[in-house]
């Protein structure tokens, strides 16, 4: 079983990303696991990951991303042909409503058992909710051509947001208040929701 994790770099203010450590964490828990950290810019993140894809040609693939605002895992449901911004990416490019592939279908579901993991994952007593919207930053355009990759190569795979580390907001007074979740409790989430991925095609 080939099995591939990917997070993201820093990217505007925050200088660690939590993502890049759980994957990294993840990859290191199991010698079956390979990490990607992909940058936080438009075109090289997709291509990265496709190149990636292509090369390795894994069985399942999650992709995680940051959102800041909130206090939970989201298992992410849906990925749009959208991609546009305010906030640059770290090239300092900004894009508005281009399509990520104009020859694609508008929208893309999730190839993950999202609802077992989300049961999984509350008995266990952590948040988690179903998410229906990734945004249209780079984490929905990572997760669009995932999935695409996946539905056209008969893999899984799927992408989860999760929120800054407890740990993270303890260290930077400008996050004082954020919503977040103990690194503990982020790489356990990441850990069940591999294990229930991995129950699905075994």
């Amino acid at each position: 079983m080939k099995v591939l994790v990917t997070g993201f770099g820093p990217f505007d203010r925050f200088g660690t990303n939590p993502a890049e450590e759980l994957v990294r964490s993840l990859a290191a828990s199991r010698d079956d696991i390979h990490c990607l950290v992909l940058p936080v810019v438009y075109g090289k993140a997709s291509e990265e990951l496709l190149t990636a894809l292509e090369h390795r040609k894994p069985d399942l693939t999650i992709s995680f991303g940051l959102n800041p605002t909130i206090g939970h895992i989201a298992l992410e449901e849906l990925a749009v042909n959208l991609r546009a911004s305010e906030v640059p990416d770290t090239s300092g490019r900004t894009v508005s409503e281009e399509s990520i592939d104009p020859k694609g279908p508008l929208a893309l579901r999730s190839l993950l058992p999202l609802r077992r993991m989300m049961t999984r994952l509350r008995e266990e007593g952590i948040p988690c909710k179903l998410s229906y919207s990734a945004g249209v930053y780079l984490c929905n355009e990572v997760f669009y051509t995932l999935t695409r990759w996946c539905m056209e190569n008969g893999k899984i795979g799927g992408f989860v947001h999760i929120p800054l580390s407890s740990e993270l907001v303890a260290a930077d007074r400008t996050l004082s208040g954020s919503s977040s979740l103990p690194a503990g409790t982020l790489a356990k989430a990441g850990s069940i929701i591999l294990d229930e991925a991995l129950r699905s095609i075994r």
